[in-house]
């Protein structure tokens, strides 16, 4: 990226940090004024500048990263997603993650309490924006059409965050009346209206937002972003949690707040659809699959260089990063949090050989790790931190053997799994220099495995177009087509183990997981977690023993397919919980 280009991005970065501060101050709690400052709701309506600090705060309450952060508006989640499920492993005891992996979440704490009130914030400025925009004395029809378009479409991926955990979810489009104390007692509405709602959200903004905008604002929503938003929800709607007359755990009298209540086909075909739309879209964007750097470097440019062409909607709520901030947590030990992030052997076993066979792990160990390390799919050395790998110019090798000297890197503590997440590490971030953590909620990318995996069960079969958008993604790593001769189920296995393997640590694998209703195979989110012990063989060998071990037993109970509500809302009496809590 050229300098300009830096320097662009990092002001923004800079201009965006600011607006949220004083768009905290001029709002206070909700749309309350802080105390000694007049300012009220005509204040803030009276003039663009206003309007667009107020719009700044609505993208603090209502965006999220899933890098860990210990605040109120993340829920002090101190824990990757990937730590919940077979992706990744937390070292210390007490993370949230455990709670997962326990299956001792309750109503009281799941995990998602302090995200559950700030979507609440959001949804409330933003029917408020909606409601006083037009208002705006100074604004052009063009602003207030696109702030629309973002608020709208911000409120359909609030929306979105709570139907994938709860299902159906109480639906507010305006603003209460405090005369009237009734009418802030919303129950659920269904899981089909739910979802209709969200893609009535995302098809308007889609309608109202423009293709790309200005360097300078970059991270502000797009036209591609809405149809993201719709093609992710219309995919989670037909898979098999929602998509059906039998959920998981039935909710007496109410399943339809939890499933649509029959299997319908069609449900696929409008995902496969709404994926469709966005790759039609991306040229118009701008955005294109990153297919000119190697197959060795395609991947890792795609998530560690900010706002490339493939990515379609990043947030900016984190900004620069360096040790001992609330992302690269410790000096000492290079992990993703504090806690120490790690992959399991579980997940690392997902990877394909470049041939685009399985790679066989025997039960027993072997002799012969960095093989099979060398064999690997190139987005595993891209993805992951392993014996052997280059880490960054201070620490050029990673030596994570049994005994190991850590002279040329920090001490290891607990290597619990064998393995480090490289991927949001950027090479870059080193003892002197501090990155950008760079999370991304939309790329291109994923709107093709959409489609791949949606035509695969509309037609009952992988048709031409689906095997086209899978290959595209794996050709670009340097990995073969697909087999020509797959049938629907064999074809659903290898689009998955690709989704898991190309949207690794992406926030991705737990919902899909959910969705596809598999959380309780061994493994996956039950039953025994695996890492390996690493042990150099004496010289001149260059190679190194490793032995597979069990470090931990999961549990898993069908409650968790759809978390609980907060019990402090059930209390109020018009929420119905979800089963089992």
């Amino acid at each position: 990226m050229r300098t300009s280009v830096k320097i662009i991005l990092a002001v923004s970065y800079i201009v965006l940090s600011l607006l949220f501060i004083s768009c905290e101050d001029m709002m206070g709690n909700f749309l309350e004024k802080p105390p000694g400052v007049d300012v009220t709701e005509d204040t803030i309506f009276a003039t663009q500048n206003n309007v667009e600090t107020f719009i700044m705060g609505i993208y603090k309450d209502g965006m999220y990263t899933d890098m860990p952060e210990w605040n109120d508006r993340n829920g002090k989640r101190d824990a990757a997603f990937g730590c919940y499920c077979d992706e990744a492993e937390n070292v210390a005891s007490w993370y949230s993650s455990q709670r997962y992996n326990t299956a001792s979440i309750t109503p009281q704490n799941n995990g998602d309490a302090g995200r559950w009130t700030y979507r609440w914030k959001a949804i409330r400025s933003i029917n408020t924006l909606l409601d006083r925009i037009d208002d705006v004395p100074d604004a052009s029809d063009e602003y207030k059409k696109q702030a629309k378009g973002q608020a709208l479409f911000i409120r359909g991926l609030c929306y979105f965050e709570m139907f994938k955990r709860y299902g159906g979810v109480p639906i507010v489009d305006k603003r209460f009346s405090f005369d009237d104390p009734e009418s802030l007692k919303i129950g659920r509405a269904t899981l089909e209206e739910t979802v209709d709602f969200i893609v009535k959200d995302a098809v308007e903004a889609a309608k109202l937002l423009p293709d790309k905008w200005p360097l300078n604002h970059t991270g502000k929503a797009t036209k591609g972003a809405a149809l993201m938003l719709k093609s992710r929800t219309l995919l989670y709607a037909a898979s098999d949690l929602s998509n059906t007359a039998t959920p998981p755990l039935a909710l007496q009298g109410h399943n339809e707040l939890i499933s649509y209540g029959n299997y319908d086909v069609n449900r696929w075909k409008l995902a496969a659809d709404a994926a469709k739309e966005v790759i039609d879209w991306a040229p118009n964007g701008e955005v294109r699959l990153i297919d000119d750097r190697g197959e060795d470097k395609n991947y890792q440019y795609v998530w560690s260089v900010a706002d490339n062409e493939e990515v379609i909607m990043s947030s900016k709520l984190t900004g620069s990063v360096g040790f001992g901030t609330n992302v690269f947590k410790s000096l000492n030990n290079f992990y993703f949090t504090q806690s120490g992030t790690m992959i399991t052997q579980n997940f690392v076993e997902k990877y394909e050989k470049k041939d685009g066979t399985p790679q066989y792990w025997d039960p027993n160990g072997g002799n012969n790790l960095a093989q099979i390390y060398k064999d690997l799919d190139p987005r595993f050395g891209q993805s992951i931190g392993y014996n052997g790998a280059y880490w960054n110019k201070d620490f050029p090798v990673l030596t994570l053997w049994e005994g190991a000297v850590p002279s040329n890197q920090p001490p290891l503590l607990d290597l619990k799994t064998g393995y480090w997440v490289r991927k949001y590490v950027p090479e870059e971030l080193n003892l002197s220099t501090n990155a950008f953590a760079i999370w991304t909620l939309y790329r291109l990318a994923e709107a093709y495995l959409n489609y791949a995996e949606a035509l695969n069960e509309f037609h009952g079969r992988p048709v031409k177009e689906a095997y086209d958008a899978v290959n595209l993604i794996r050709g670009r790593s340097g990995m073969p087509d697909f087999p020509s001769d797959l049938s629907q189920e064999e074809f659903r296995e290898k689009i998955r183990n690709e989704r898991s393997i190309e949207l690794f640590f992406e926030e991705h694998r737990l919902w899909d997981v959910m969705r596809w209703r598999i959380a309780e195979e061994d493994g996956v989110m039950q039953g025994g977690m695996k890492g390996i012990k690493i042990y150099k063989l004496p010289d001149p060998s260059s190679e190194f023993r490793w032995e597979p071990y069990v470090f931990e037993e999961r549990f898993w109970k069908a409650s968790m397919y759809r978390i609980p509500f907060p019990q402090s809302e059930v209390d109020k009496g018009y929420i119905i919980q979800n089963s089992g809590w």
